[in-house]
């Protein structure tokens, strides 16, 4: 009895069909793949509220600020120098004029506030990695209370920025807010993207073809057809946004301050607040941490500022 089966001819169109539908669902496969990281992402900044909450009740309604009150901000920092018995002191610099990071602030979450290093990772961040002492085999740190920062390279532990709590140089400073301040006023989001290695490529228009956001005086908007303006985690489509009313917003564009103000980027000296909208939504290019060229802005600006993935 002569056996029945496929002919090299049935086979290859049988392969043709499974690549072609292959071909089909892959980028479908992708977007959903990317909008279940988004909505994950949504949830850590709303655990990371929950946590800051949390910390306020017990540190009389102030949200998390490691350092010392005149500690200024550095990107280059973090700590390693870890003392088990000691305290916060001990581990960096208080005196006026020293450095300390965005992300030993979120830190203070993880010693006080049960938070977990997998909370401030969102897997749409390329290169993010979740914290763990065994990174760091040398500590004397023997539990993730006891350590006071996302270790040396705090940026590839995570993804988030924060409203910046800290003075830039002297005598210029930051604005905490705290849970007194405008509930429509940003605290948390994802990586700004001027401080994102992933944004590199398209943040000043540099990726062939694209413009970065300008203003478009007749109808008084944005006008940004690139997504030049927005984080790079997903795909500039928008980023994540924490409110101090506790609540987590997906924004299209990055101007979502109270009066529209950009999220990502510091008020020029003089404009306080922003003379024009145009001022206020546009901004300017971020505060330089080696050339200090902008001057204070108010106390109502939202301008959210992270590590480098470096």
């Amino acid at each position: 009895m002569k056996r029945k089966g496929f002919t090299l001819i049935e086979l290859l169109v049988v392969i043709a069909i499974i690549a072609l539908l292959m071909g089909l669902l892959m980028p479908a496969l992708a977007r959903v793949r990317q909008l279940a990281y988004r909505m994950v992402c949504g949830t850590n900044l709303s655990g990371i509220g929950k946590s800051m909450m949390v910390y306020a009740t017990d540190n009389e309604e102030e949200y998390p600020r490691a350092g010392g009150r005149a500690s200024t901000w550095s990107s280059a920092g973090g700590i390693t120098d870890w003392d088990s018995t000691g305290s916060e002191s001990q581990a960096f610099g208080t005196a006026p004029g020293a450095a300390a990071t965005i992300t030993s602030s979120f830190y203070l979450l993880v010693k006080y506030a049960d938070a977990t290093p997998k909370l401030f990772n969102c897997k749409a961040d390329s290169g993010v990695k979740e914290f763990k002492l065994s990174i760091y085999p040398a500590t004397t740190a023997e539990e993730l209370v006891d350590a006071w920062d996302f270790g040396d390279k705090p940026g590839l532990y995570c993804s988030y920025s924060y409203h910046l709590p800290y003075n830039l140089r002297a005598p210029i400073a930051g604005f905490p807010i705290g849970t007194a301040s405008s509930p429509s006023s940003p605290v948390c989001a994802d990586r700004n993207p001027y401080l994102d290695k992933n944004a590199d490529v398209y943040i000043d228009g540099a990726a062939e073809g694209e413009e970065p956001s300008t203003w478009n005086s007749t109808d008084g908007i944005i006008y940004d057809p690139d997504k030049t303006g927005n984080a790079a985690a997903h795909q500039r489509d928008g980023q994540n946004v924490l409110f101090n009313d506790s609540h987590v917003e997906f924004a299209k564009k990055p101007n979502i301050g109270i009066n529209n103000d950009n999220i990502w980027k510091f008020w020029p000296p003089g404009n306080i607040p922003p003379a024009t909208a145009e001022d206020r939504e546009l901004g300017v290019v971020p505060y330089s941490l080696t050339v200090g060229k902008f001057g204070p802005g108010a106390e109502e600006d939202a301008y959210l500022v992270n590590e480098r993935q470096n």
